[in-house]
Order: C-alpha cells, then sequence, then structure tokens
C-alpha cells in the first residue's frame, strides 16, 4: 500500500514541475520585437502590395499570435512556431 503513495507523490510532483517550467517559460521575457518584425516581412513578402502594416504581438502563454493591422484593421492573425516559422490562423 506504501508503494502506490510513493507512486503517487512522484506523479503529482512531476506534474508541478512540468506545470511550473510552462508557467516560468509563459513569464519570461516580454521582448518579441524579433518576432513582431519577422511577422511583419513574412506577410510583406506574401501581400507585397500593402503598405503601413503594424503587428501586434500576443502570448497566450500555449502559443504565440501576431495580428497584422492596416489603418487600425485586423488583416490576418498569424501564429508563431520558432524563428522564422509563421502559419496563417485566419482574419
Amino acid at each position: 500500500m506504501k508503494t502506490i503513495y510513493i507512486i503517487l507523490a512522484v506523479v503529482l510532483l512531476a506534474v508541478v514541475g512540468v506545470g511550473y517550467y510552462f508557467w516560468q517559460a509563459a513569464q519570461a521575457s516580454g521582448d518579441f520585437g524579433a518576432i513582431r518584425d519577422e511577422a511583419l516581412a513574412f506577410y510583406q513578402q506574401q501581400n507585397p502590395t500593402l503598405t503601413g502594416l503594424t503587428a501586434r504581438v500576443i502570448n497566450y502563454g500555449c502559443h504565440i499570435e501576431i495580428e497584422i493591422r492596416q489603418n487600425g484593421q485586423r488583416l490576418a492573425r498569424l501564429g508563431w512556431a520558432g524563428p522564422g516559422q509563421y502559419y496563417v490562423i485566419g482574419r
């Protein structure tokens, strides 16, 4: 019976440790300037006729989204999968 308590304690500690790790990663560094600039370049490359674009980076903790805007209106939402890897989520 004591073995099951030890196993449950180890599993609980592992879950708490992993959760804490991801929480810390989500709180780390709010500097997303490079992501914003790369996302703008990615979107501009696909849409060369558009001008006056801006971007807003949103860290949801589980993923990062970039809103591409023109004159305050959202044109697209991009997801970030790592350096230089962007994908279109939608409008």
